[in-house]
């Protein structure tokens, strides 16, 4: 019986500083059966000569150069839909794989055929590559509120993506968190809750650094978006974090009293205990933003009296 096949997709642009690292991890896993296929964003350093390099000397090696910059999520689609594996992934050009990722992670899908997807944690390291520490995800069969994703390191069947019409263009720098949300509908994830098989850098380029500030906002949208969907398949206790979660953004971050009010009505529904705390807390953080504000705009015009004096 022949090894089923694995598509790796790695989007690029101006990659060069990592790249080749990358794309080396991919060549040096211990599951030998995979095409990766790289697709070039446009890039305008040294990109276009390493893959190029790397695609002469490993048949496996697919390249793709988009004739316009189409940006991560429309780049993803356009890997995949050439890719022709069993299984799919991709990863970043400035993260890296262990040798044996890909081996741990198709053994799980193979074993469990009632499971879609199989997601790990990772091991952070810095610009230099040196291990500043991990991020644990959390298993989503426990909890589907106070889970944070499916990482950086999975790997799905490839008809979850053609289900779901690969990745949303309107989802950018969250088209990861999108897609594993839409996923969570239709199929299970399996936790392999292991830090050893991914390396995740943390970088000033990266566009985690450059755009995480938005992501809060944006991860909201998501979730709200689908949540009719995910209610259906969550635990009453995700379903009350989940009213909460809301209630609190809306009537904090927000200052949106009658989105607040809408998800306080469907918390009070299930808990007219935690209807009452989450009240308690939104009115607390209220007033500690009030008291916070108020002492800055006194002392603020004490100085100004003080200078105005002088």
């Amino acid at each position: 019986m022949q090894a089923p096949l694995i598509s790796i997709v790695l989007p690029t642009y101006n990659g060069s500083k990592y790249i080749a690292q990358s794309v080396e991890s991919c060549l040096q896993q211990t599951y030998p059966h995979f095409e990766l296929i790289i697709v070039d964003d446009c890039s305008t350093d040294n990109t276009p000569a390493i893959i190029t390099a790397f695609a002469q000397k490993d048949s496996r090696i697919k390249v793709i150069r988009n004739e316009k910059n189409k940006k991560l999520p429309l780049s993803l689609n356009t890997g995949f839909d050439v890719a022709t594996g069993k299984y799919f992934t991709w990863t970043s050009d400035d993260n890296y794989y262990a040798p044996n990722a890909l081996e741990e992670m198709v053994k799980v899908l193979e074993s469990n055929n009632d499971h879609g997807l199989v997601y790990t944690n990772y091991t952070i390291i810095d610009d230099n590559g040196k291990v500043t520490g991990t991020l644990f995800f959390g298993d989503v069969n426990q909890s589907m509120v106070t889970w944070k994703g499916a990482g950086a390191c999975f790997l799905y069947r490839a008809e979850i993506h053609h289900q779901l019409k690969g990745y949303d263009a309107s989802a950018f720098l969250i088209e990861d968190y999108d897609f594993f949300i839409r996923a969570l509908t239709i199929t299970r994830f399996y936790f392999l809750n292991r830090y050893d098989l991914y390396y995740y850098r943390q970088h000033a380029q990266s566009l985690t650094s450059l755009y995480g500030y938005y992501n809060f906002d944006l991860n909201k949208i998501v979730i709200e978006r689908k949540l009719p969907a995910l209610l259906a398949i969550a635990a009453r206790k995700d379903q009350i974090l989940w009213y909460r979660k809301f209630a609190v953004y809306y009537g904090v971050s927000k200052n949106n009293t009658r989105r607040m009010q809408h998800y306080l009505k469907l918390l009070y529904s299930l808990s007219a205990g935690q209807t009452f705390v989450t009240v308690g807390y939104i009115a607390a953080k209220k007033l500690a933003v009030f008291f916070t504000v108020s002492i800055s705009a006194v002392w603020y015009l004490v100085k100004l009296l003080f200078r105005i004096s002088k």
